[in-house]
């Protein structure tokens, strides 16, 4: 009997091993790093890549890293939409500057994502001197001109604002820290923050913009300069905003309350609250010149990618076609280039690929249509004044528009209408009208993952069942 009794358990430990091993297949979660081999100036970055998740969860870095000072963290999304499916990823990055050169290895790392420790052994990073002279990074530059006036406080709020002055649709970067001298007489605390934080973004955010936030999760400790005096900024909220029409933004004066304690050793220091009020902005928005696209272009810096799977066509048959805009910008609301000539190709509703990054102050990224196109015509074709994307540039401060560079040489007999080639289409509305849409969708991915669970619950009840007898 108990020869039968482990051979039970032994069975149930192997299935469960399975059962978990399916479990970890499922893991939307990924650990990477980068900067590897830098200079004192550059970063080593840890990412957690999120996949399959609605809404990015609380991700907590590590504090210390022996050799490393944590500092600016930055979030970026992908989404690709594919014949009506959305898919989005997340990658949560977080910044460490050496603080001397050598060779070092980080050891084991913990992350904590949404309470849930996430284990990598870690890695090895090589810091070197910068061999150039390198741009100093936003971390050890001023901030705004108006805060040297608040350089004589030991502390103080502010909100800056990377611009005074804007376009309709032209993004402003917003920030509110608390900022304290490294000469400041007192030790201080967040107290309550998140309370306070979701009552002061209510009257901080303006209403008529679009926002973009950069999912501030940790408050960073960063040092910073004004006036020449250091500083380490905690930066508690960042977005970057593009007003939607030409209303002037107030942005109030806002509070916040923090623990303070003299800088003493002794535990009976006494701990009071102190509260800090920033100082009111008036941003000014003004209307983009006259155009007959005014209502209907963005604002930013942009450039174009586009790229055809053959420039050798013929009528009648598939091609994909991507037409990639990159730039700094308010990139999800990036419409589809225009096709101005319809007889030269039939053009099919594009897969789309949208990739923000928030990062330090900006907004940017791409944004890919995806298309497939089948020829109708025959002949040599330069498709600069056929697909084109208009837009404002505010650093020309004109209208701008990213042409198509394409020339094409197509060959075959001129069509009127073209069908999808089933062995040439790479689209996902090939043979869309034979579909059988009265049957059942079956996501046997997730059947497979509650099957798993539902074994895992039921072999380790088992498993204490055997032990107790």
């Amino acid at each position: 009997m108990k020869n039968h009794n482990r051979y039970i358990l032994f069975l149930i430990f192997f299935c469960t091993i399975t059962a978990l091993k399916a479990q970890v297949a499922q893991n939307p979660f990924s650990i990477e790093f980068s900067g590897t081999q830098i200079t004192l100036q550059e970063p080593f970055t840890v990412s957690v890549k999120v996949t399959g998740l609605e809404q990015v969860p609380l991700i907590f870095f590590p504090d210390n890293i022996k050799n490393f000072q944590k500092r600016e963290s930055s979030r970026s999304s992908l989404t690709s939409k594919v014949g009506g499916t959305t898919v989005v990823s997340y990658t949560i990055s977080q910044n460490y500057y050496p603080t001397k050169t050598g060779t070092f290895n980080t050891g084991p790392l913990e992350i904590l994502v949404n309470k849930q420790v996430l284990r990598s052994e870690g890695t090895s990073i090589t810091v070197e001197k910068a061999t150039e002279l390198v741009e100093e990074s936003e971390t050890v530059t001023e901030l705004t001109p108006e805060l040297q006036n608040e350089a004589n406080e030991g502390a103080f709020l502010a909100v800056s604002v990377s611009k005074r002055r804007v376009y309709v649709e032209e993004g402003f970067n917003l920030r509110l820290s608390l900022l304290v001298s490294e000469n400041n007489a007192t030790e201080m605390d967040f107290y309550e923050v998140e309370k306070q934080l979701e009552q002061l973004l209510k009257v901080l955010k303006p209403a008529n913009c679009w926002e973009e936030s950069f999912g501030i999760q940790e408050i960073p400790a960063i040092p910073i300069t004004i006036g020449g005096k250091s500083f380490t900024e905690y930066r508690i909220y960042q977005a970057s905003f593009f007003p939607l029409n030409n209303q002037s933004i107030q942005i109030p004066a806002v509070k916040l309350t923090m623990k303070v304690m003299p800088k003493m050793e002794q535990e009976t220091a006494s701990v009071t609250l102190q509260t800090f009020i920033s100082k009111p902005l008036t941003i000014t928005v003004v209307d983009l010149p006259p155009h007959p696209l005014r209502n209907q272009v963005l604002v930013g810096n942009f450039r174009l990618e586009e790229k055809i799977s053959n420039n050798q066509l013929e009528t009648g048959k598939s091609y994909r076609y991507d037409f990639k805009i990159i730039g700094e910008g308010n990139i999800q609301s990036i419409r589809e280039p225009t096709f101005t000539n319809n007889a030269l190709f039939d053009v099919y509703p594009p897969d789309i690929e949208n990739n923000v990054l928030r990062q330090k102050s900006r907004i940017g990224g791409d944004k890919t249509f995806r298309y497939q196109i089948i020829p109708k015509q025959n002949g040599s074709f330069v498709l600069d004044n056929m697909i084109f994307w208009v837009y404002f540039n505010p650093q020309k401060q004109m209208y701008d528009t990213l042409h198509s560079t394409l020339k094409l040489t197509i060959k075959g007999e001129n069509i009127r209408s073209t069908q999808l080639a089933l062995s040439e289409s790479e689209s996902v509305y090939t043979g869309i009208e034979h579909w059988d849409t009265t049957k059942l969708v079956i996501d046997y991915q997730t059947i497979i993952r509650n099957i798993a669970n539902v074994l895992v619950i039921i072999m380790l009840v088992g498993m204490i069942f055997i032990f107790k007898k």
